[in-house]
């Protein structure tokens, strides 16, 4: 598990999209077909990050499995990820879920480099999704999964707001270098 944590100005703060765009950059291979996987429940505040993300990636253009009108929960992930690589065999998943942390890691991003397990933190036993996981910590692990109905939603809404945009630029960009580095090939190849 990586902590994506930024210094500024002598303090730690949460990444931004600029940060979380830049991880991201340096995990998915250049060019790749990126799917992103939303994983959370719409009626649990603080288990709502993966459906808002992919609520907020829905218009952009970027595949997006989980969203506010279909999410993806603990009863339909195994058959959601089977239709998925089913669909994309060969995509770069980007899984994103909620998370309980420690009391100093509420409000934190944090990235998983070989995907991740959802609802571990409340002893489910799921299977492990995504190439890349990122999940929005919510709450203390202390409260237990209980917690996750007392988040207030601006917590959620603001994490999910950084990690959509941090996932929209990076996707963009790739897209851009990819297309710029084609255009070069295409020139210079007659």
């Amino acid at each position: 598990m990586i902590i994506v944590m930024i210094r500024s100005c002598g303090k730690l703060r949460a990444p931004g999209s600029e940060d979380i765009a830049a991880a991201l950059l340096r995990a998915m291979p250049r060019g790749a077909v990126p799917v992103v996987f939303c994983i959370g429940s719409d009626r649990v505040t603080g288990d709502c990050v993966g459906p808002l993300v992919g609520h907020l990636l829905e218009e952009s253009g970027i595949k997006v499995y989980g969203g506010l009108a279909s999410p993806v929960t603990a009863l339909n992930i195994e058959e959601s990820f089977g239709l998925l690589r089913r669909r994309h065999p060969d995509a770069f998943v980007i899984a994103v879920d909620s998370a309980l942390g420690t009391d100093a890691e509420i409000g934190s991003i944090m990235f998983m480099p070989r995907g991740l397990r959802p609802a571990a933190a409340v002893g489910k036993e799921l299977p492990s999704v995504g190439d890349i996981g990122i999940v929005g910590v919510v709450s203390s692990r202390r409260l237990g999964a209980d917690s996750l109905g007392k988040v207030r939603l601006a917590l959620p809404f603001a994490l999910a707001s950084r990690i959509a945009e941090g996932i929209r630029l990076a996707v963009f960009r790739d897209r851009a270098a990819t297309a710029r580095s084609s255009f070069g090939k295409e020139r210079y190849s007659r």
